[in-house]
């Protein structure tokens, strides 16, 4: 995907974000940490920050080794427990549309054929949704897996619907505070207050390499 820097009044930087196929998505939370730590290393943000996204204001921080910590907004259920192509699960909105089904099976195979299926299931239409299969560990560790709509695949990792999953178990009383959500590509800690709000995602940030891009060149 890409991600767009503006300056921002009221705010440290405005993120937009646009995915692979180049839809406008309101939020990428895995991104948004990498924004965050290039703003940080280009010395055009202190430690502590704020930016706004396309889903509303978010604070950030700055922690040692390359982790930064995001604060999420508020995620909220837009639906009771609903089918849709048969697999059980919520429809959440975390800052991005997610549907969250518990599945002992996570591969691949299995997360992409069931994902690409309810992404496109009438129940979704005419935005689509994120997917997310996830398999409860312990009361602090989870295993996800998301078929990202706009990317069309399944992701190595997805912060915003890891969101998704650790409210809807933190709902339930399945998990306590920190909870360690392991992906493919990594791992992320989220914590909370013990009425379930405010929800910061930490995680790494890495920046694998700069460059400069000449935008005369989308005119021509």
């Amino acid at each position: 995907g890409l991600f767009v820097i503006s300056p921002a009044d009221q705010y440290d930087f405005l993120l937009d974000y646009y995915n692979a196929d180049g839809s406008w998505e309101t939020l990428c939370a895995n991104g948004s940490r990498c924004a965050v730590q290039l703003m940080y290393l280009d010395r055009c943000i202190k430690k502590i920050s704020t930016f706004l996204a396309g889903d509303g204001l978010h604070s950030a921080k700055i922690l040692a080794h390359g982790v930064v910590s995001m604060q999420m907004r508020a995620p909220k259920y837009k639906s009771d427990l609903i089918s849709p192509e048969g697999y059980d699960g919520y429809f959440i909105d975390t800052g991005a549309r997610h549907f969250i089904s518990e599945s002992d099976i996570l591969s691949n195979d299995f997360v992409y054929d069931a994902g690409c299926k309810i992404r496109y299931s009438d129940t979704f239409q005419p935005h689509g949704i994120n997917v997310n299969f996830y398999r409860m560990v312990d009361q602090h560790t989870v295993d996800i897996k998301t078929y990202e709509k706009g990317v069309e695949t399944v992701m190595l990792s997805c912060a915003s619907g890891s969101t998704a999953v650790v409210f809807h178990l933190l709902k339930n009383k399945c998990v306590k505070t920190p909870v360690l959500v392991r992906s493919s590509g990594g791992n992320l800690t989220f914590s909370f207050d013990p009425f379930g709000g405010n929800i910061w995602s930490e995680g790494p940030a890495e920046i694998l390499f700069t460059g400069s891009f000449d935008l005369e060149i989308i005119s021509q």
